[in-house]
């Protein structure tokens, strides 16, 4: 009997182990709600287009990545991306700086012909978490107006927010507010009409801007 119900232990010991951990899903899109003051009313006369983004490959992974002191990166293979990190950077831009700037990205339709739009182009090359310090987003963006007077703008950003913690959840957090600060800093240069930039807050470093 004794040997039997050691038989059994086992078994849901066995049965235990193979269960594997839920998974938990994260978006770099914001949960907020948007402040009155900070939403534009849809009337801004021109039109927005925020184009694929590009990531490193190294960055470009479906789970949550956290570099650690030793130079060592810990994958979270149960913390994930809803969405590939490319599309991910994307559609979080897109929906920052349409409650930004009170204007509707047409990326996925077909505008008119004649219709004014600014392109947004953002190019990331770094997108870290560091454990015990901070995400980091660097990226180099261009807006170029089309159908429209302006200038078109290169300039490139480093953001970096504090992770508050070491889990998952705090990078994911801390990266979704690096790339709203991103989004915040390229609407001041489509506000300015391509003739400069300025950072979004003391968590941001521009530079290298220049006619694009």
């Amino acid at each position: 009997m004794a040997f039997k119900s050691a038989l059994l232990a086992a078994a849901f010991g066995l049965a235990g182990c193979a269960t594997s951990p839920p998974v938990h899903y994260y978006t770099l899109l914001s949960s907020e709600t948007p402040q009155a003051g900070n939403v534009q009313p849809p009337e801004a006369g021109y039109l927005l287009e925020v184009v694929p983004v590009t990531v490193p490959p190294q960055a470009d992974q479906p789970q949550i990545m956290i570099r650690e002191a030793g130079g060592g990166v810990s994958a979270y293979y149960s913390d994930r991306w809803t969405a590939p990190l490319g599309d991910e950077i994307r559609g979080a831009l897109s929906y920052n700086l349409v409650r930004m700037l009170g204007a509707i990205d047409v990326q996925s339709i077909n505008a008119p012909a004649q219709a004014p739009v600014w392109r947004v182009q953002v190019d990331v090359q770094r997108f870290d978490a560091m454990a015990g310090g901070a995400a980091i987003l660097d990226a180099t963006w261009r807006i170029r107006p089309l159908n429209l007077g302006g200038a078109a703008l290169l300039c490139r950003t480093v953001v970096q927010v504090p992770l508050g913690g070491g889990r998952p959840a705090d990078a994911a957090g801390a990266q979704q507010r690096a790339v709203s600060e991103l989004a915040a800093t390229i609407a001041t240069g489509i506000r300015a009409g391509g003739a400069r930039a300025e950072p979004a807050s003391a968590a941001v470093q521009l530079s290298g801007c220049r006619a694009g």
